[in-house]
């Protein structure tokens, strides 16, 4: 038989538990199909990648992590909401002058947010 104790100690674990996973932010896999820069300096080779979001009010941090489950990089994002949850995952690139394919764009699947990363300098 639970007592009032521990159904109140439940209750609490899972009202801070809810919580902690709302400010960690949100995950998705997505596919690069290019090598690719994503921000300033992240280099990012073709493969399947897990993205974990952290939003922050100053600016939002993506976090990529390769099948294994190993932090590759990370790089800031704008994050953009949408009126409707996009209907499929896209990645978006740009080419630079100097022929190197740049992820400007990320849209997961099922999410109101799309995720915009800056351009790296040109030489």
């Amino acid at each position: 038989m639970i007592s009032k104790f521990h159904m109140g100690l439940i209750a609490t674990l899972s009202v801070v538990f809810l919580f902690a996973g709302m400010a960690f932010g949100k995950t998705k896999q997505i596919n690069v199909l290019y090598p690719s820069m994503v921000g300033k300096s992240l280099k990012l080779e073709p493969g399947s990648y897990r993205i974990n979001v952290t939003k922050n009010a100053a600016m939002s941090e993506v976090r990529f992590y390769n099948r294994n489950g190993r932090l590759v990089g990370q790089a800031p994002a704008k994050v953009v909401g949408n009126s409707q949850k996009n209907s499929q995952t896209e990645v978006d690139y740009s080419k630079m002058a100097s022929n190197q394919q740049v992820l400007t764009e990320i849209s997961p699947k099922g999410w109101r947010e799309n995720l915009i990363f800056s351009h790296p300098k040109t030489n």
